[in-house]
């Protein structure tokens, strides 16, 4: 593993058979290396003035799925709340989008895109048409609802450099029971085969080393007992594989984390409720750390690197991470509210990716950098520094990406 403060960022092995030779082919998309160096390698504080490294647009609200493992549309998912009050669900406006792209373009920040299912949003290829005019790279991160239509397209804007795909499944049946449709009714395990298939066969066709093909597992009560199995099915059309213990919380970290929210902001959140998940607490110990030794052996010589998140092995740390949510894993201190903003539906700027409680301003009526040096933001990083809160010990912007 690549590390940076103790802590495994990306598996060597995907660096050396994977970026470098993508790098070296097209040396300009080099300017996203810039993210890693800024936020592992260069010092900063929360008084500090920095370049954004990385906009993560969370371009829409809805999604055609309600997983059991999502912190949105989950048993107590935020959105689902949302729109059980009858509240409207919300979507990023592609003028104002455009508008952050050209004033950060300087910045060479890189892009998240998700939601929601982010094929549902209508303007997702040209946004990446947006970017490859600037010279700049983005992700997604999809079921794959709507992907195909525009699949080709997005990868000749030559700005998509990593497709994140959500593979829960070891077939089909177990996708479309853990990645399940509001209406009862999916086909997304053919949908993710079949993308990963066509990226292949266009990469191939064209000579190109990106998009790399992420697929992204979420260990849960149903899958555990079959990860190797996930990853023989993408062990040899994708790139990098990383596999998920689960971001989520328990009551009683809630209720922890309410106390020293209000104490530190001055009131109460309420969207850390949507990480209160049943679906991780019957994963066994053993059978996960033996199903992830399986995962290594039959990885080597393959094309798909796989990536534990956070990078614990053995049957004690397994155990000890469903267990004891006061464990950190040894990731101390978040490094994203330094480098990473988060743009929600509404055009509400956030600190954190998972727990959006605390906002900083919105991008729909004020300039981003007023924002983002602004001193709402410095006051959420100096509140950081003082440590983790108690929600943070389970967060994809600590531990994951």
């Amino acid at each position: 593993m690549a590390q940076f403060n103790g802590k495994a960022v990306i598996p060597n092995k995907f660096v050396f058979k994977h970026l470098l030779p993508a790098l070296v082919k097209d040396f300009h998309m080099t300017s996203i290396l810039q993210f890693p160096y800024r936020r592992y390698m260069k010092k900063h504080s929360a008084d500090t003035e920095m370049p954004i490294s990385q906009i993560s647009l969370r371009v829409n609200e809805v999604c055609n799925l309600a997983c059991s493992s999502c912190g949105q549309w989950g048993e107590n998912g935020h959105l689902r709340a949302k729109q059980d009050a009858g509240e409207k669900l919300e979507q990023l406006d592609f003028d104002v989008v455009k508008r952050l792209i050209v004033e950060t373009r300087h910045d060479k920040p890189v892009y998240y895109i998700w939601g929601g299912e982010p094929t549902l949003w209508k303007p997702l290829l040209p946004l990446f048409q947006e970017l490859g005019k600037h010279k700049l790279y983005g992700s997604v991160v999809t079921n794959a609802q709507a992907l195909e239509p525009i699949l080709e397209d997005l990868i000749d804007t030559g700005a998509l450099n990593i497709l994140f795909l959500s593979l829960d499944g070891w077939d089909a049946e177990s996708q479309n029971t853990l990645r399940s449709a509001k209406n009862g009714k999916t086909d997304n395990f053919e949908k993710v085969m079949r993308v990963i298939d066509k990226v292949d066969e266009i990469k191939k066709r064209k000579g190109l080393k990106m998009p790399f093909v992420v697929p992204i597992t979420v260990i849960s009560n149903i899958n555990h007992e079959h990860l190797a199995e996930i990853h023989e099915l993408v062990a040899d059309k994708t790139q990098l594989h990383p596999y998920y213990y689960g971001w989520f919380i328990t009551e009683e970290r809630a209720a922890q984390h309410e106390k020293v929210f209000a104490d530190r902001f001055g009131f109460e959140p309420h969207n850390h409720k949507g990480y209160l998940k049943s679906c991780f607490n019957d994963v066994d110990p053993k059978i996960t750390a033996d199903q992830i030794a399986k995962i290594m052996e039959i990885s080597k010589g393959r094309e798909s690197v796989p990536q534990i998140l956070p990078d614990i092995y053995t049957e004690k740390d397994i155990k000890r991470y469903y267990d004891d949510h006061s464990w950190d894993v040894g990731y101390h201190k978040c490094q994203s509210i330094y480098h990473v903003v988060e743009v929600s539906p509404n055009g509400t700027i956030t600190p954190c990716r998972d727990y959006q409680d605390y906002t900083v301003g919105n991008i729909n009526d004020t300039a981003f950098y007023d924002i983002w040096n602004g001193e709402k933001y410095k006051k959420f990083r100096s509140e950081m520094e003082k440590g983790l809160m108690p929600v943070c010990t389970r967060c994809c912007g600590l531990q994951g990406f």
